[in-house]
């Protein structure tokens, strides 16, 4: 009788805390991560302009970003609010999140979730020419999905395919090394470029993508 009692103990400590069960490898539903969410973010009107487009809002910001290995930027300063834009799509079976600061081109994250499996990538968009590389001597691109370790992802639930729901979640990361290249330059030109990794944690709200039919 004493072990069952423990065992029911148990069982109910772990349902209390909200979190779920789930067959996708690498992901964790929390519907509790909602409330966390809303202590970060902060509606502004200015980014009305979107529209429903995207999920569009002033958000926390904590990065350490390291260049040639030398730590260049880190901040926690969470009373900082930065534009952020979301948003989460489907692709047949295939379910991708995007989050990133800057309100066109931007620095941040992209889920992945197929195959019961949930990867995270660090996902930096220029919006003006192309920047990023994989490596030294690649040519540059305009968008890097650059893979990561030390990954959490946190989501308050999986949205129905079917249906436009908002969702709430949480990722963090420590990515591998990328290139950048900084500042304008000429085509013929040959760009300076920067090792680079950052380390993330990011707080989000996604909405489904409507695209133009």
């Amino acid at each position: 009788m004493k072990c069952l009692t423990i065992i029911f103990v148990l069982i109910l400590c772990s349902c209390s805390n909200g979190q779920k069960k789930t067959d996708i490898d690498g992901l964790t539903i929390d519907p509790n991560i909602k409330s966390q969410v809303e202590k970060h973010i902060v509606e502004e009107h200015e980014f009305e302009i979107f529209g429903d487009l995207m999920q569009v809002y002033g958000n926390s910001l904590y990065v350490e970003s390291y260049e040639n290995d030398s730590l260049v930027i880190s901040s926690t300063d969470f009373s900082k609010k930065l534009p952020f834009k979301s948003f989460y799509l489907w692709d047949k079976d295939t379910l991708g999140i995007n989050g990133a600061y800057g309100l066109f081109g931007g620095t941040g994250f992209y889920i992945k979730i197929a195959d019961k499996k949930a990867e995270l990538f660090h996902m930096l968009s220029s919006d003006d020419f192309p920047t990023y590389a994989y490596k030294e001597n690649d040519s540059l691109i305009m968008r890097l999905e650059v893979p990561c370790s030390d990954t959490k992802i946190v989501l308050s639930e999986i949205p129905d395919s079917t249906k436009n729901q908002i969702i709430y979640g949480l990722v963090e990361f420590k990515s591998d090394n990328f290139y950048s290249a900084s500042g304008a330059f000429l085509e013929e030109e040959e760009p300076k470029r920067k090792k680079t990794r950052n380390n993330m944690k990011i707080y989000f709200k996604s909405g489904l993508l409507k695209m133009n039919e």
